[in-house]
């Protein structure tokens, strides 16, 4: 297409500048040696804490998610509207905000507290009551489609309910599975407060404690090319699992849902009740307790202000971008540009942060930082732009080629083109998108720690510094206000989900 010619030039210098990052942080981490204060044994309990960290969240959170998914989806029992969208809440919590939650809470109860801490089975778990819904949202998009079709086929053919569901109903259920796993997974490797938090020394703790500790650039950079390793090879092998495991997509099912009987239908309830009130109730609640205490002299209207300014420039930017980078590559047989620039959303704040610090410190002797917030806008635009060029491809590939066509009128003018035409398509996937990345931006914690200017607070930045000198209570008005703002991408996102 000639009129986007000029797009995809233009999509050339992020290309390169990406790549210029990427490819000098590998280098260096490759190539520099390690101080000696980084033991081999500390790398191995870092790593292997990672690891087992991963793997747990990944089965609470599946031990959570797909039992809800089947539930809301398939059975109709007291309560199964309110649960549809009510088990998706506890997206809005920031794992850093369940971490503080849960340890304070227990602290009242000294044995509570100290087996909660540097226990890393009980802290996979409160880490899974907040990752659960990326699975859950997942397996109940696909049953909508299949599940009480397949259902109602395997019970004719007489099998019980519990043969259908584990027979049947979970391997269908395996791409949704997989998929929200590694979005939890990621979570996981992600995040710092919650760990650091928890007492659990992973990776991104480790990154942490090597710059803030140490000021150790390099030692800071071997350690996070670590975490990339492990990043690439999680989003590799689910890949394959994917395409190994690809289901068939019947468009949505209007089937009728299943009755069960009166203690089944009382069972589930109960079941749901329990994770609703666990996962939402009780945190919310506790926010708001601590919250009362302090109001007075913790109104955070300063860093409601910057985390909104933040997330608003940042997603706009990320929007323009996106726009360049999504329709310069369209229709094309080369997708480099699209691939390379969605690799952002799979790496870590902590390594994407260390990355820019040590590019910049290695071509201009300079420290990102220096150029004030901007230097956190870059940073915050390569780690999200991911989802609006993914909402973005979505919308423009499903564009009716009589859509296409009628970019022919305006061949020569690609700003009529784009106003007349790609814009009315893409706009609903672009305000999702943007809104996805503002509220991204604004939970955003290790990135922001390590790229903000001196004396630049943010909600999630100050919660850190409240959370880290054991004040609770002083954390809970901007985890309030946070969770508020994250509330209204989380019920759209669950009304896309429900009405697609």
């Amino acid at each position: 297409m000639q009129h986007l010619r000029l797009l995809k030039i233009l999509s050339y210098p992020w290309l390169i500048f990406i790549s210029i990052i990427f490819l000098t942080f590998i280098f260096l981490g490759f190539t520099q040696p390690l101080n000696e204060y980084v033991t081999t044994s500390l790398i191995i309990k870092m790593t292997s804490n990672t690891l087992l960290l991963c793997m747990l969240v990944a089965i609470f959170t599946s031990l959570i998610a797909v039992p809800c998914s089947i539930f809301v989806t398939m059975f109709d029992f007291y309560g199964r509207k309110f649960f549809s969208w009510a088990l998706c809440l506890s997206l809005a919590f920031p794992i850093y905000v369940y971490a503080f939650i849960f340890v304070g809470a227990a602290e009242e109860i000294s044995f509570i507290s100290s087996s909660i801490r540097e226990n890393i089975v009980l802290s996979a778990l409160i880490m899974s009551l907040g990752l659960y819904p990326y699975t859950f949202l997942l397996c109940k998009a696909q049953l909508r489609k299949t599940g009480v079709s397949i259902f109602k086929a395997s019970k004719s053919l007489g099998k019980n309910n519990f043969q259908t569901i584990y027979l049947i109903l979970l391997p269908s259920l395996k791409p949704a599975i997989i998929a929200g796993t590694v979005l939890c997974i990621f979570e996981t490797i992600s995040d710092f407060g919650g760990v650091a938090t928890l007492g659990i020394n992973t990776l991104t703790v480790g990154i942490f404690n090597i710059w803030f500790g140490y000021q150790d650039l390099i030692s800071g950079a071997k350690i996070s090319l670590m975490l990339f390793l492990l990043a690439m090879i999680i989003l590799y092998i689910s890949k394959l699992s994917s395409e190994s495991t690809k289901s068939s997509d019947a468009g949505k099912a209007n089937h009728s849902l299943i009755k069960p009987s009166k203690i089944f239908n009382f069972s589930i309830a109960l079941f749901c009740s329990f994770v609703f009130v666990i996962t939402f109730i009780f945190p919310f609640i506790q926010l708001i307790v601590w919250s009362s205490e302090n109001i007075k002299n913790n109104i955070p209207l300063e860093l409601i202000f910057n985390s909104f300014f933040i997330g608003f420039i940042v997603a706009l930017a990320a929007s323009v971008i996106a726009i360049i980078l999504s329709l310069g590559s369209f229709k094309s047989s080369n997708k480099i540009i699209f691939n390379l620039s969605t690799i952002g959303y799979a790496i870590p704040g902590s390594v994407l942060a260390v990355s820019l610090l040590l590019v910049f410190s290695f071509y201009f002797d300079l420290s990102v930082t220096v150029f004030g917030i901007w230097g956190l806008f870059l940073g915050l635009v390569i780690r999200f732009i991911t989802p609006l060029i993914r909402y973005l491809d979505a919308a423009l590939s499903s564009m009716a080629e009589e859509t296409l066509s009628a970019t022919r009128i305006y061949s020569k003018s690609l700003l009529k083109t784009f106003r007349n035409i790609y814009f009315p398509a893409l706009y609903p996937s672009l305000l999702l998108g943007f809104l996805v990345v503002f509220i991204e931006v604004i939970k955003e914690q290790p990135a922001t720690l390590l790229l903000r200017p001196v004396g630049f607070d943010t909600l999630s930045s100050k919660i850190y510094n409240f959370t880290s000198e054991g004040q609770w209570e002083l954390a809970a008005t901007p985890s309030i206000a946070m969770i508020l703002l994250s509330l209204i991408l989380v019920l759209i996102l669950n009304n896309r989900v429900d009405n697609e």
